[in-house]
């Protein structure tokens, strides 16, 4: 998937949703929408917070693909490279687990040297040299 299509919408409603977005007569076409969620914690060295994804509507419905008007969006940004690897993650676990309510995840899920790696492959580096 381009990329350039993952967007981060944040609604009038006060949600925030990593999707996957097109534009077709005025309206927002979006798919494979996940609710995004930070949720804080404190531990031995202070607070932290962890990114959740969960899924957005589709407990409720079979669909994949849903309309939005424009005028529901206050703003919309580009996903980071980071964000899609976990994103895309996510959307794996989900389709591996038939979509079960409890698949919801943290990249704390995750290991630092996984993410870490996947990052690196992404991203087009010029040379391997800081100078």
């Amino acid at each position: 998937m381009n990329t350039d299509t993952y967007k981060i919408l944040k609604l009038i409603s006060g949600e925030n949703i990593i999707c996957e977005l097109s534009e077709e007569n005025g309206k927002y076409e979006i798919s494979r929408p996940l609710l995004m969620s930070i949720h804080s914690r404190i531990n031995n060295t202070g607070m932290t917070e962890s990114l959740m994804l969960s899924r957005w509507v589709q407990p409720f419905t079979e669909e994949r693909h849903f309309e939005i008007d424009p005028k529901h969006v206050i703003i919309m940004l580009s996903a980071s490279p980071g964000l899609i690897i976990y994103y895309e993650g996510i959307l794996n676990r989900l389709d591996n687990s038939g979509g079960e309510p409890s698949m919801n995840a943290s990249i704390d899920d995750f290991e630092d040297e996984e993410i870490y790696d996947e990052l690196l492959d992404e991203l087009e580096i010029p040379s391997k040299y800081i100078h």
